[in-house]
């Protein structure tokens, strides 16, 4: 389903859209003037947020170098900027006709290159996402405790940044950074959304696909004996794998899931339940096109109203967004989200 809005539809009230960037050397006036364009991508782990600038020819536009920290603002002049990133510049890209590319991005990208071997005993998945970060000197914002882990090993046939992925999904959890550039691994906040976009006043476009369940039911079995003979026995194999197999999910497909990494009643259920909730939030997927609404991150939730087909409107969980500022096309916002069969918030620990 797809609904375009043609510019005589309504008048929206003008405003000037502002940006703010503090990478390298120049003033607030040196980046207006030799901005071209910029880009943020941002969304769930394992996605490296990335900033793309695209700079002119001027004499005064700012000079950046590769590990320059930084920030970047976006809003409007009768309000104040909000903070969309903050990260460090990656490559710097000159060009023999003056421009220049830059692309930054933050501790994602970091996690995203290292890779270890690793084992772990008796460790909570926080715990274990708090030493991965700890390597590399990225921030963190919340880090809540997820499954408990008699022994887990992580190795480099994939990057920390995939393992913290796979730990939050085990867990029912959401990853991602902060605008200010602090990892979060903890449940969907399902509190206020951050904002509501109105059809026939602040949506550009609204596209939502409706697709076939990719599993019904799914049935995760792990190994081990800690559930039921206490946390010492984590590496005894259980004769009857029942205390250690979780269903979770209704209807076809079915899926049966081993994974010998979850060794207790408990860790087996929280895993079956979200890749059951993943898997219920990819029936409804949906992009929205709006002017520049840089309040909206990932993990937050919007709302859409008087859409004209019911099936448009609700409550939904950003997933991914792009801000993109040009001097051409001015200040848009482009969301990726999703949508429970109701609308609204139930299950959504595991939609990574």
């Amino acid at each position: 389903m797809n609904l375009t809005f043609p510019n005589n539809n309504s008048i929206p009230a003008v405003r000037r859209p502002v940006l703010e960037v503090s990478f390298g050397s120049g003033n607030a006036d040196d980046w207006k003037q030799a901005i071209v364009s910029l880009t943020v991508e941002i969304g769930l782990v394992p996605t490296v947020d990335v900033v793309e600038i695209q700079l002119s020819a001027l004499d005064q536009a700012p000079v950046v170098a590769v590990d320059d920290a930084g920030s970047v603002s976006l809003g409007y002049e009768d309000s104040s900027p909000n903070l969309v990133f903050t990260g460090q510049v990656e490559t710097v890209h000159y060009t023999i006709d003056g421009t220049t590319r830059i692309s930054a991005t933050n501790g994602g990208a970091s996690l995203a290159k290292l890779r270890v071997n690793q084992s772990y005993e008796q460790q909570k998945a926080g715990d274990i996402v708090n030493d991965l970060v700890g390597r590399v000197g990225v921030g963190t914002e919340t880090i809540q405790d997820g499954i408990n882990f008699p022994f887990y090993v992580i190795d480099d046939r994939l990057s920390a940044y995939r393992h913290i992925a796979e730990l939050a999904r085990k867990s029912g959890y959401l990853a991602f950074f902060s605008p200010e550039g602090n990892l979060n691994f903890a449940p969907f906040a399902a509190g206020q959304t951050v904002q509501t976009f109105t059809y026939g006043v602040d949506i550009l476009s609204l596209q939502l696909i409706e697709a076939t369940p990719i599993l019904g039911t799914v049935t995760t079995t792990g190994e081990g004996a800690a559930g039921s003979q206490g946390q010492e026995a984590w590496n005894w194999l259980v004769k009857d794998p029942s205390s250690v197999k979780r269903s979770a999910g209704n209807g076809e497909p079915q899926r049966e899931v081993q994974d010998a990494s979850l060794r207790s009643s408990d860790a087996v259920q929280n895993a079956a339940d979200g890749i059951a909730n993943s898997a219920g939030l990819m029936k409804f997927i949906g992009r929205l096109l709006v002017p520049g609404a840089s309040a909206v991150t990932v993990a937050s939730a919007i709302e859409i109203v008087d859409a004209p087909q019911e099936v448009l409107n609700g409550l939904c969980p950003v997933h991914r967004v792009r801000h993109r500022f040009s001097k051409r096309e001015g200040f848009t916002t482009l969301i990726e989200f999703s949508k429970t069969d109701g609308g609204g918030f139930g299950g959504l620990g595991g939609f990574l």
